[in-house]
């Protein structure tokens, strides 16, 4: 096999040995590789990674000579998110302010480059998978999980918001999976990464290095298709995804009913409001707790307190502006989510306006101590603040100036849904359109729960996991009648 190497990186001085690059560019065939490659710091994002990525992406897309655009990273981790103590450095003195700002409009221009690209792009997402490594896979239509896999949007806890997109892909999860995800910053690993919706499939990771093979081995001219089906070679089989899925991943049953029931409510304080009742027994729990779910239902009451304790240890700004952005993000389209995340990302480099972000990333990750937030409480933070000073037109500040973003890549309008989604598992919504009898080809009549799962499969061509989905939505949403037939529970 003949490959050919390219590096990408700022030069070391003279007389010095060279930097090791900081990203890595490489041709085998037809096949394009982009891989991180700070191991040593997870792979998290600095100004020279940034710069770097889009130009060459930029290259590969016009390339009739590319096709399959592969993101990895080096080491255990594909990408930490990114480098935020440079970020908070900068904003020490207001002349670097516009350095931070000036960091986050090339990310997410970066983003929003992949998630219109017309080639291919397939990000493999091992290990930790955080923040700004979100943005680089979440966009493409091909997300590797593995049993590694860690992933989260834990912004809040930093005084930041989740960013690079995630008001647009967050906002388009099961439910209130990802509005949770969005606030709290918990995090899901492994095969979870596949059943939640973030990955469109799930390789072992000892497969992963025969599945780079098969995709260097792709035609230039091979479809989006035929990427999809060479992928699917490598996936787990069911008995290895159920497996997987043992105990790794509890996001179902009880425990979603409530995140579905609590952070559909209308504020951060009523949110707090049932999980203080859930964690004291004081919620009614006949629609939360089925029969057969009690030794599950039992857990509801740490889980709660828990999440509660973040909800209000976090920055208390962050996370009344990460509710109001996540929201927002599911009536935008995906150039309207990012330049929304620009407004928002440029307000928090201003600390005189939202000192929270430099003041968290320099408690907790410089000087390793409890943040001290301004406003110091949820009670403290209203509404018409948050309006103005994130949302407000213009921006009540000048440093740092708001940066443009370019969407020049030639992949098409934008969108308000991913336009690759048939490749993952079919989203709840979905489902419950065959149930319904709203989906095309769900027929006259009612469905049983063999109806249902051989409807939804035929939409994925058999894919592995959409038995798996389909079922865990059955138990959680369906009543199922003496007859076997299915009605959805509202």
């Amino acid at each position: 096999m003949t490959a050919r190497h390219l590096s990408g990186s700022s030069s070391s001085g003279s007389g010095s040995a060279p930097a090791e690059p900081s990203v890595l560019f490489e041709a085998v065939h037809s096949l394009r590789k982009v891989t991180l490659n700070r191991p040593k710091a997870l792979n998290t994002l600095n100004e020279d990674m940034v710069g770097l990525i889009q130009p060459q992406l930029q290259k590969w897309n016009d390339s009739p000579l590319a096709n399959v655009i592969l993101l990895k990273g080096n080491g255990k981790s594909f990408c930490a998110g990114g480098d935020v103590k440079d970020l908070a450095n900068n904003l020490g003195d207001k002349a670097t302010w516009h350095k931070s700002s000036d960091f986050f409009q090339t990310e997410y221009a970066t983003d929003a480059f992949i998630a219109k690209m017309k080639k291919p792009v397939v990000a493999i997402m091992h290990g930790n998978t955080l923040g700004g490594g979100l943005g680089l896979s979440m966009h493409a239509p091909f997300r590797i999980a593995t049993e590694s896999t860690a992933l989260a949007m834990p912004e809040t806890k930093i005084g930041l918001f989740p960013d690079v997109g995630a008001s647009f892909f967050l906002s388009r999860l099961d439910g209130q999976l990802g509005l949770y995800l969005g606030l709290t910053g918990a995090r899901i690993r492994g095969v979870g990464a596949f059943l939640s919706g973030f990955a469109s499939h799930y390789v072992p990771s000892e497969r992963l290095e025969g599945l780079e093979t098969r995709l260097s081995e792709l035609a230039p001219d091979a479809t989006i298709e035929d990427v999809n089906s060479a992928i699917e070679e490598f996936v787990a089989d069911a008995h290895d995804l159920k497996i997987a899925a043992a105990g790794s991943y509890d996001l179902i049953g009880p425990k979603r009913r409530a995140i579905d029931q609590i952070f559909a409510q209308a504020t951060i304080e009523d949110m707090i409001e049932s999980l203080k009742k859930l964690e004291d027994r004081t919620m009614n729990l006949k629609k939360l707790v089925l029969k057969g779910e009690e030794e599950e239902g039992e857990k509801l009451g740490a889980w709660a307190k828990e999440t509660r304790d973040n909800l209000e240890a976090f920055s208390p700004t962050s996370v009344k502006l990460s509710l109001k952005s996540i929201r927002e993000g599911k009536k935008l389209d995906i150039e309207e989510a990012f330049l929304l995340d620009m407004r928002l990302a440029t307000a928090c480099c201003n600390p005189e306006i939202h000192p929270d972000f430099k003041e968290g990333v320099t408690a907790l990750l410089i000087e390793k101590r409890p943040p001290v937030w301004s406003p110091p409480t949820l009670s403290a933070v209203s509404d018409s603040s948050i309006l103005s000073t994130f949302f407000s037109s213009p921006p009540p500040f000048s440093n740092p100036p708001l940066p443009p973003i370019s969407f020049a890549t030639p992949g098409g309008p934008a969108y308000k849904a991913y336009p690759h989604a048939r490749f993952s598992l079919p989203s709840e919504e979905e489902i419950r359109a065959f149930v319904v009898g709203e989906a095309k080809g769900s027929g006259d009549h009612a469905l049983n729960r063999s109806d249902l799962i051989g409807k939804v499969a035929a939409t994925r061509a058999g894919k592995v996991g959409v038995k798996e989905k389909v079922d865990e939505v059955i138990r959680r949403k369906c009543e199922v009648g003496q007859d076997g037939y299915l009605k959805w529970r509202y």
